[in-house]
């Protein structure tokens, strides 16, 4: 045996040592909190950004999922357990989540942006969320606004069983027709010229 096999077999083994960390890591997600660990139930507010007060629209119930890990990413799918067919997936990096779905058997679709806040013990979220449905067109505007999300306990529901659950209902007992819920288009939809 030479000189130079001993260093080259600490050098091996401390890259296999750093490896094996850096998996266990990957398998246990890159950040806490997480949007699982703590609970994997949230509830997101939409508050319409286009009125002057911004009225509060719906809450719902939100459920994640982890899917793994993507480089720097944390990867998770959602579903709600308080929106029939309302699923999609999620990506974390440090503090930002940034997410999309699809509802109405995938006419409809949501796309939000939010932050895990800095309370303690990081159970809250802030930021943006944005829906609409295909039209042929440009597409029809749900509502662009703010979202509020709250970490509040663990689900029940499966994502297998979400389609199965009934369409909530509004304030004036109608059925909601997203899951900002029931909007009328001419208060969001500017005529296009």
């Amino acid at each position: 045996m030479n000189r130079n096999q001993s260093p080259r077999r600490a050098l091996t083994a401390a890259f296999m040592a750093l490896a094996l960390g850096t998996s266990a890591a990957h398998s246990q997600g890159l950040f806490k909190p997480d949007l699982v660990q703590l609970g994997n139930r949230w509830t997101i507010t939409f508050f319409n950004d286009a009125a002057p007060g911004h009225d509060q629209w719906a809450t719902q119930g939100i459920c994640f999922r982890y899917a793994g890990i993507v480089g720097t990413h944390q990867r998770y799918i959602w579903w709600s357990d308080t929106y029939p067919d309302w699923n999609g997936r999620a990506t974390q990096e440090g503090d930002e989540i940034v997410m999309h779905g699809d509802y109405a058997k995938d006419v409809g679709h949501d796309g939000m942006k939010w932050e895990i806040t800095a309370s303690s013990p990081k159970n809250e979220g802030g930021g943006h969320w944005w829906e609409w449905r295909e039209d042929g067109g440009y597409g029809s505007t749900i509502g662009f606004g703010n979202a509020r999300l709250q970490r509040v306990g663990s689900c029940r529901t499966k994502f297998e069983d979400s389609h199965l659950i009934p369409l909530p209902l509004d304030a004036d007992g109608r059925e909601m027709e997203s899951p900002m819920g029931n909007i009328k288009e001419a208060e969001m939809q500017p005529e296009i010229k």
